[in-house]
């Protein structure tokens, strides 16, 4: 799967806003160290911009469109980005520990490197999306469409997959302990580097089907 990157200019203007209103839109612009912390917006439009340790922590962008768009160190914790369309996006190095995309949509999205503990993904859709070397510990992704997603080198522990769809996704090399819900990624394909992390796995999804395994000497 081919994801396309971000399309931004190599000069961008360095107006930085105060504050984000209903409908406003950022575009081509070099955001660095710039703090939106608890902004609150419907309908927003960041296109063509850059931000660098940027802060949005606790900030509700409904309806957020958000394209083109590189993010590098941001704080994005406890944000609640509902019903957002991301296209073309990168995020790397960045804290999103709680944020909430619920009903979001991932077109063309890579995430790297970025802790996203507890973040609910409920409802969203990975049309085509890859998250690499991803913390997503107690992650929640109930009724997710993760079939067009690819899952590298993430830490799932804890994590919920109840009622996803999962046909043609991918884990390489992810993290399963205490995963939950793993009878829902019917046709996804899950591949391992060690032959004991594919056992574990096993052992998981056969627990996750209420399957018991059980030496025959036990069962005399």
């Amino acid at each position: 799967m081919k994801i396309a990157a971000p399309r931004v200019r190599a000069q961008l203007d360095s107006a930085a806003p105060d504050e984000l209103d209903d409908e406003e839109r950022l575009l081509d612009l070099e955001l660095t160290e710039v703090d939106l912390s608890d902004a609150e917006a419907e309908h927003v439009e960041i296109g063509g911009c850059r931000l660098t340790r940027c802060k949005l922590a606790g900030s509700e962008l409904e309806k957020l469109i958000l394209v083109d768009t590189e993010l590098t160190q941001c704080d994005l914790a406890n944000s609640r980005w509902a019903d957002a369309a991301l296209t073309r996006v990168a995020v790397s190095g960045s804290r999103m520990i709680g944020f909430a995309g619920p009903g979001a949509n991932l077109q063309h999205v890579t995430v790297r490197d970025t802790v996203l503990d507890f973040a609910s993904f409920r409802f969203a859709k990975f049309q085509k999306a890859e998250l690499t070397d991803c913390r997503l510990q107690s992650a929640d992704f109930v009724s997710a469409d993760l079939r067009g997603g690819v899952f590298r080198g993430c830490d799932f522990t804890g994590a919920e997959f109840s009622q996803v769809k999962a046909a043609g996704a991918v884990f390489v090399d992810c993290a399963w302990e205490g995963a939950r819900g793993l009878s829902s990624l019917t046709g996804a394909t899950v591949a391992f580097s060690s032959p004991i992390d594919t056992l574990t796995f096993t052992s998981a999804v056969t627990a996750a089907s209420g399957i018991t395994l059980g030496h025959p000497d036990d069962l005399d």
